[in-house]
């Protein structure tokens, strides 16, 4: 059985706002224009299963860093997003994250 394939994240586009959180997850909106829009979408607290970029802070992502997934069934069309706890400080909990330093909204 062939793996599902998910289309790149337009990093450049996608806006985020972070509406709940807590230790093991994110409540999020989603904006990808002409794409997607997901008003309230559930990301879990994970291993990276691939290396990638955080969506959030443009930091390289290394298959096993600790991030956050969107954790729907089925899997939407930004599945294959990354959002790494480093982007919110060494707690994961919204410490040390600038948005103005970052230029994306969260």
């Amino acid at each position: 059985m062939k793996a599902k394939e998910y289309a790149a994240v337009d990093d450049a586009r996608v806006q985020v706002q972070i509406l709940e959180q807590s230790e093991t997850t994110l409540i999020i909106r989603w904006v990808e224009p002409g794409r997607c829009h997901y008003a309230e979408q559930r990301w879990r607290r994970r291993r990276a299963r691939a290396s990638g970029v955080c969506v959030v802070s443009q930091r390289a992502i290394r298959r096993g860093d600790v991030v956050y997934c969107p954790n729907e069934r089925p899997a939407r069309a930004n599945a294959s997003a990354m959002i790494s706890v480093e982007a919110f400080g060494d707690s994961g909990r919204g410490v040390g994250f600038n948005p103005a330093e970052s230029g994306r909204r969260v």
